[in-house]
C-alpha cells in the first residue's frame, strides 16, 4: 500500500493532530511502512521554539518540503511493493497546487486522500483571527473535488504535550 495524504486547513484546524492520527493507523497495518511527514511548520520553527513566518524563510521550507515530496514519490515508484505514507499537511494550499500535487502523486502509482480540518483549536503559532479568517475564506475559495470534509466531533482532541511556539514574523 502506497498513499498520499494531503491535509488542507486553517492555522489550528488540527492537521499535525490528524496527520500523527493517521500515521499511527498507517504504521499499526503497516509496521514496516516508510513515513514521509511534510509540513512547512517544522522548518519555521527555530531550536528555541520560536515560529517564523517571513516570507523568506517560508520559501526555503516550501522548496526543501517540495524537493523532499518530489523524492518520495520517485522512491514509491521506484519501490512499489514498499509501504508507503507521505503525508502533506500545509496551510491554506490553492487547488491548483494541490491538484497537481495529488497529479503527481497518482502518476508515481500512489493513492490519493484529501482532508479538509475545520476544527478550531487554539493555532499553536498565535495567528490572529483576522488572518485564521482570511485562510479558511481562501481555503473555501480553492475546494478540491472529493476532499473528506472532517467537521469538529469531541473524540478528536489536541494533545495535552502540543507546545505553543511563539511568533515572531508575520507574511505580509
Amino acid at each position: 500500500m502506497q498513499k498520499f495524504i494531503l491535509l488542507r486547513g486553517h492555522e489550528g484546524a488540527g492537521k499535525s493532530t490528524f496527520a500523527q492520527q493517521k500515521i499511527a493507523e498507517f504504521q499499526a497495518a503497516y509496521p514496516n511502512a516508510k513515513i514521509v511527514y511534510i509540513d512547512n511548520d517544522v522548518l519555521l520553527t527555530d531550536k528555541n521554539g520560536v515560529y517564523h513566518t517571513d516570507f523568506k524563510r517560508y520559501l526555503v521550507a516550501h522548496q526543501h518540503n517540495m524537493a523532499q515530496q518530489n523524492q518520495a514519490f520517485l522512491w514509491a515508484k521506484n519501490h512499489p511493493n514498499q509501504a508507503l505514507l507521505i503525508i502533506n499537511a500545509n496551510t491554506n494550499q490553492k487547488a491548483k497546487t494541490c491538484l497537481k500535487m495529488l497529479k503527481q502523486a497518482q502518476e508515481n502509482g500512489l493513492m490519493n486522500e484529501v482532508y479538509r480540518l475545520h476544527h478550531r483549536f487554539q493555532n499553536l503559532h498565535f495567528v490572529s483571527e483576522e488572518d485564521v479568517q482570511k485562510s479558511i475564506e481562501r481555503l473555501n475559495q480553492n475546494p478540491i473535488e472529493g476532499e473528506i470534509h472532517v467537521l469538529p466531533e469531541k473524540s478528536f482532541r489536541q494533545p495535552e504535550n502540543f507546545v505553543k511556539t511563539q511568533s515572531k514574523e508575520k507574511i505580509c
